[in-house]
Parts: structure tokens; C-alpha cells; sequence
């Protein structure tokens, strides 16, 4: 690892803790939106690994044409497939995730 990458990751993970990581303590879930299989986000994947350590439920919306890995799959505790925003029942479909993870409506 050159001496840029180090130093990029350093501020990458100072950032992440004093930003990102309060934040997700302070969520009642971790939702995400599915990238596909092979993509790698590195933002993505340090929230889920910090969210998964933190024992927080995990809901992962698939938009439309995409899909996620099988892996991900089974440690998510909510997933909506096919997810278009703008298909009518589109919003239950959300607030029924949401109901079976047991987090109160606002």
C-alpha cells in the first residue's frame, strides 16, 4: 500500500468513526440499497460490517433489474425485491418491511 492509500484509508476510517458510526448507533435499522453481485462499495460494505457488529436489524431494498448476493441475502432481516418507487403499492410494501421489523411508525 503506497503511503497515499494509506493515508486516504486513515482519514476514510477517522471519518467513518466520528460521522458515519454515531449515526448508525443511533438508528433503530440499517437499511441499504442493493448493489449487484461483484460491485464493491467500500462506504457499503464498512456501514454493514459495523451494522451487523452492532446487532442492528438489517433491511436491503433491490431495486428493479438488480439483485444481490446470496450471502447478503441471508444476513439481511428484511428484503424488498423488485423495488420501484414509483408501483402503487410500492409504500406498503416498505411499511410492511418495516412493521415486521418491529420498529414503530413515526
Amino acid at each position: 500500500m503506497s503511503k497515499s492509500e494509506d493515508r486516504a484509508w486513515k482519514d476514510y476510517s477517522e471519518r467513518f468513526r466520528r460521522e458515519t458510526l454515531p449515526k448508525l448507533m443511533d438508528s433503530a435499522i440499517f437499511m441499504a440499497i442493493g448493489t449487484d453481485p461483484g460491485v464493491f462499495d467500500v462506504q457499503m460494505a464498512t456501514q454493514l460490517g459495523a451494522a451487523i457488529m452492532a446487532d442492528k436489524p438489517l433491511l436491503l431494498v433491490v431495486p428493479r433489474g438488480r439483485s444481490i448476493s446470496a450471502h447478503l441475502r441471508r444476513v439481511a432481516d428484511e428484503v424488498i425485491d423488485d423495488w420501484e418507487p414509483t408501483d402503487k403499492d410500492a409504500q406498503e410494501r416498505f411499511s410492511d418491511a418495516i412493521a415486521r421489523l418491529g420498529i414503530p411508525p413515526r
